[in-house]
């Protein structure tokens, strides 16, 4: 089914600008979520502060003790592609890592996973590198992006992406956007107010066709990482619930500062004694006091204010934090106690489980993005149709903190209950590509060690050992 464009040149032009128009509208709700979150996790939290804690801290209005970025990279950290499965076609899982490296996907795939959690929603483009002859990922900034689902089938009908191109002398500010489709991207630039069709410089044909060579759609060509994506259009922020937690705990450390620099010292008084300009505090210093009349003199001190109780708020509400974003307490080195065995096993439950959620949704979107890759392999490079027949799974590292020692022993009594070496393998993390490549290197060591073993019997019976 071909689906229609939001520009149709034979309706009036009021109603394609209403289209951009709202368009814009959800584009501007979604950025003020995407800068919030952004902010909070790189520690831009604003509280204020009283003129006489500016004089020390020597900062305007910004003071915080940020635990936003631990939430977000416990759980990144945690997520590690280490592979694709390809259903036994050992050959494609081999070439699938290969575009995976030649992509530096190593670092790219954390910036999605970081970015996905941080703000809710991050996204990938496939396309073709004519140069090198491969299919190139590419990152897109959320801020720019826009999923159009549909609202009976809650499927994809295109992914919008608007961005200004830089200006020059020459050429003036220039707004861009793309609409991908299943089977065409249209293209579209407004300068000055109007919106016009656009081709890009070698372009021969608008809108881009986006079909295989029998014709038929190849799929939209970006891919959505939601986080803790439900029925919604758009993931949700991890941090949506933590900043009210994080304004709170900011709030509480300017009253510890507060007391601290004003009731935590004990303070002098006197009464009926004209004081001197200045205490001398200095140790064996004698204070000489001058009564300002008969009898009824007096000097003492206040206690200082104690720091305990604002201490043990701080303490509660960053076991909220951890308990609200289900991030073991001991990552936030609150008493510096690190549990060990079932201990860690028990702490760590929570972000395990999560970690293992995010693994589902975004193993399904790296599949999705693999399987398009596949696809423009078989269109432009020397990719067989018989590929497309291959389940894709996503292999991950273990989310779960391993004791080595216990983790061998146990894999150790497997082996011996018979579990076979190449389950073994797969449970130490390594992908299948992997493990047939340590068969090829076993067998190539089994025949060297062969040859090295009959070129010494034959040295021997030639008396030459």
């Amino acid at each position: 089914m071909v689906l229609p464009s939001i520009f149709d040149t034979n309706q009036p032009d009021v109603i394609s600008q209403s289209l951009v128009h709202w368009m814009r509208e959800q584009e501007i709700a979604l950025r003020d979520g995407y800068r919030l979150f952004r902010g909070y996790y790189r520690g831009e939290q604003k509280s204020l502060v009283t003129d006489r804690m500016k004089e020390f801290i020597k900062q305007e209005l910004t003071f915080r003790d940020n635990f936003c970025d631990v939430v977000v990279d416990v759980m990144a950290e945690r997520l590690n592609v280490l592979g694709f499965d390809s259903g036994g076609n050992d050959e494609l899982s081999q070439l699938m890592w290969e575009w995976w490296q030649q992509n530096r996907m190593d670092l790219t795939q954390k910036i999605v996973h970081t970015e996905a959690i941080m703000l809710g929603d991050a996204y990938v483009m496939v396309d073709w590198d004519g140069e090198n002859s491969h299919p190139r990922f590419q990152y897109q900034d959320p801020e720019m992006m826009l999923a159009h689902y549909n609202s009976g089938t809650r499927r994809l009908d295109m992914i919008s992406k608007k961005w200004v191109e830089q200006p020059t002398l020459d050429d003036p500010k220039l707004t861009r956007l793309n609409l991908y489709y299943p089977d065409r991207i249209e293209k579209y630039a407004e300068r000055s107010g109007t919106w016009r069709q656009y081709q890009d410089e070698g372009e021969e044909s608008w809108p881009t066709p986006w079909v295989n060579k029998q014709g038929r759609p190849l799929g939209i060509p970006v891919f959505h990482f939601k986080n803790r994506a439900l029925s919604d259009d758009y993931g949700s922020s991890e941090l949506a619930d933590i900043i009210p937690l994080q304004d709170l705990l900011n709030k509480t450390l300017i009253d510890l500062t507060q007391v601290m620099d004003v009731q935590a010292f004990r303070q002098r008084w006197t009464l009926g004694i004209i004081p001197p300009a200045q205490f001398d505090v200095t140790p064996g210093a004698v204070w000489s006091l001058t009564a300002d009349n008969e009898g009824g003199a007096q000097v003492g001190e206040f206690e200082g204010a104690s720091t305990e109780g604002i201490l043990r708020v701080m303490e509660t509400l960053i076991q909220h934090i951890a308990g609200q974003s289900r991030t073991p307490q001991h990552l936030f080195h609150i008493s510096g106690n690190y549990p060990s065995g079932e201990a860690l096993k028990t702490a760590e439950a929570g972000l395990v489980k999560k970690v293992e959620e995010r693994q589902v949704n975004f193993g399904n979107a790296w599949e999705d993005m693999m399987q398009m890759a596949v696809k423009l392999d078989i269109l432009y490079g020397s990719g067989s149709d018989a590929n497309l027949e291959s389940i894709l799974s996503t292999s991950w590292d273990d989310p779960e903190t391993r004791n080595e020692l216990q983790m061998l022993q146990g894999l150790q009594i497997k082996l011996e209950l018979g579990v076979t070496k190449h389950q073994i393998y797969r449970e130490l993390g390594y992908t299948q590509v992997q493990v047939d490549q340590m068969d090829i290197d076993r067998e190539e060591e089994r025949m060297s060690e062969t040859n090295i073993g009959a070129e010494i019997l034959r040295n021997f019976n030639a008396g030459e050992i």
